[in-house]
C-alpha cells in the first residue's frame, strides 16, 4: 500500500473546518490503496477548545504523529499554529518520512504557512508535494489600506505564495476557482497536475451521537427554529442585511409566522458587524439568537437534524463553494440557500432536488429587486406544509469517498509526471 503524508497543524480533537477536509479524505484513502499518515501539532498547543467526541469520526486506519510548538504569545503576535509549530512540523515530517517512507505529501490550506512547510520538507527529502486550496491565499482582504493589518496580510501572501508553490507537483482545491488563479499568477505551473474535490461528506457522521444532545432552542414545540451554523464571512454581510430587512418587513406586514426563530452559531468574532448588530438594526433581535462560539461538529449535525429549516448563506464571490452545503442538505430539513449564480453550489442543489428556495445573486440586479427575490423565496420557505424531498443518492459523487478517489487519481498522475 502506498503512503500519503498529510501535513496539517490541527487534527482531531480540533473542531476547525480545515480538520474536516483532512479527516474526511483521510478516512477513505485506504479504500483506494493509500495509507494516510498525519503530522500535526500536539493538541495541548491549540488555542481553540478541544472536542474529544470527534475521535468517533476518525477511522482506525489513520496514523497520527504529533509534534511540539511554541505557545501562543499573550499579544497574539504569532498566533497561527503553523508558524508556532513551523520548525517542529518540518522536523517531525522529516522524521516520519525516514520512518514511514511516504510516496507523496499533501496539505490542505489554510493555514497557508503549511505550504511553506511542505516546500521545505520537499527540498530536504525530495518527496513530491501537493497543496489543497480550501480558500484563496492571495485575494482582496476587506478593508485593506496601507499600512494596516489587512494590507500587510495581502502583501505577505503575494510574497510567500510563489515561494511555497514553486516546486509543487499538484494543486487541488474545493473548486477549480480555488487554485486556478494560483497557476495564472505563477506561469511556470502551467501544465501542473490539478483538479478539485468538494469537501464532501461522510454519511456515517450522522450515526455518531454527540455527548451533548442539547438543542439551541427549547424543544417545546412552540417555535420553528431556523439554523445557521458556521463563520459569518465578510462577503455574506450583504445577504444577511437584505434577509433581515425582508424578515422585518414581513413581520411588519403581519405575514411572518410568529413561531419563527433564528439561531446562529459559530459565527466568530470578526472586526465587522455581527449578526446581533443586524438584528438590532431591523429591530428583530427578539427572534434572532447569535452564539459566536463554535459548538461540536456532532452537535451541529444534531441541531440541523432537529430544526425546522436551515440557512445556507454564501458570499458574493463565484469561487465560494460552502462546504457546509452537504451537511445542511443531509440534515433532511428544508434549506434556504443564497449564493452567487456561478457558484458550484447551484449545480449541487439542483442535482439533489434541493433548490426549491434557492436565491441566486447576480450583481446586475438592483438591491431592491434582489430583496424582492429573497422575500418571495423566503415566504415559500417558511410555509409549514411545503414539500421538501431532496434526492440524497445524487450527492454520492460529492461524498468524501468520491473526493478521496479523485485525489488518489490526481496524486498518481502527479507521480507519473514527476517520475517520467
Amino acid at each position: 500500500m502506498k503512503k500519503l503524508l498529510i501535513i496539517y497543524p490541527h487534527w482531531i480533537p480540533s473542531n476547525l473546518v480545515g480538520v474536516q477536509r483532512a479527516r474526511l479524505i483521510g478516512n477513505f484513502l485506504p479504500k483506494y490503496g493509500w495509507q494516510p499518515i498525519v503530522v500535526a501539532v500536539n493538541p495541548k498547543y491549540y488555542e481553540e477548545p478541544l472536542v474529544p467526541e470527534l475521535k468517533k469520526t476518525v477511522n482506525n486506519d489513520v496514523k497520527v504523529y504529533w509534534c511540539d510548538a511554541r505557545k501562543a504569545s499573550s499579544g497574539h503576535l504569532i498566533g497561527d499554529i503553523a508558524l508556532r509549530g513551523y520548525k517542529h512540523l518540518i522536523n517531525k515530517s522529516i522524521e516520519v518520512i525516514i520512518r514511514e517512507k511516504p510516496d507523496f505529501i499533501w496539505s490542505p490550506l489554510p493555514s497557508f504557512y503549511t505550504a511553506l512547510i511542505c516546500r521545505k520538507v520537499h527540498d530536504r527529502t525530495g518527496i513530491p508535494y501537493g497543496l489543497d486550496y480550501m480558500d484563496p491565499w492571495v485575494h482582496d482582504f476587506p478593508g485593506a489600506r496601507f499600512p494596516n493589518k489587512a494590507w500587510m496580510a495581502k502583501r505577505v501572501a503575494q510574497i510567500l505564495e510563489p515561494i511555497a508553490v514553486k516546486k509543487a507537483s499538484l494543486l487541488t482545491g474545493v473548486t477549480e476557482l480555488s487554485y486556478s488563479p494560483v497557476i495564472d499568477r505563477n506561469p511556470h505551473l502551467k501544465g501542473i497536475v490539478s483538479g478539485y474535490m468538494p469537501l464532501g461528506f461522510d454519511p456515517n457522521d450522522y450515526n455518531h451521537t454527540p455527548d451533548n444532545k442539547r438543542l439551541l432552542w427549547s424543544d417545546d414545540g412552540e417555535v420553528l427554529p431556523i439554523i445557521y451554523a458556521g463563520a459569518f464571512l465578510p462577503q455574506s454581510h450583504f445577504y444577511i442585511d437584505l434577509l433581515f430587512s425582508v424578515v422585518a418587513d414581513m413581520r411588519h406586514d403581519g405575514v411572518l409566522d410568529t413561531r419563527i426563530r433564528f439561531y446562529f452559531v459559530g459565527t466568530g468574532k470578526g472586526n465587522l458587524k455581527t449578526i446581533a448588530d443586524y438584528a438590532a438594526k431591523y429591530q428583530i433581535e427578539d427572534i434572532v439568537s447569535e452564539n459566536t462560539e463554535r459548538i461540536s461538529y456532532l452537535e451541529v449535525l444534531n441541531n440541523l437534524s432537529n430544526a425546522f429549516g436551515v440557512l445556507a448563506i454564501g458570499n458574493r464571490e463565484p469561487h465560494y463553494t460552502a462546504s457546509k452545503i452537504f451537511q445542511t442538505v443531509l440534515s433532511g430539513k428544508r434549506v434556504f440557500p443564497i449564493f452567487h449564480r456561478d457558484s458550484t453550489v447551484i449545480e449541487i442543489l439542483k442535482e439533489a432536488n434541493a433548490d426549491d428556495f434557492l436565491v441566486k445573486y447576480d450583481k446586475s440586479i438592483s438591491d431592491e429587486k434582489f430583496k424582492y427575490i429573497i422575500r418571495e423565496a423566503f415566504t415559500r420557505f417558511i410555509l409549514p406544509d411545503q414539500i421538501w424531498n431532496p434526492d440524497f443518492d445524487s450527492l454520492s459523487k460529492y461524498s468524501a469517498d468520491s473526493s478521496a478517489a479523485k485525489l488518489v487519481k490526481l496524486i498518481e498522475q502527479a507521480l507519473c509526471q514527476t517520475n517520467g
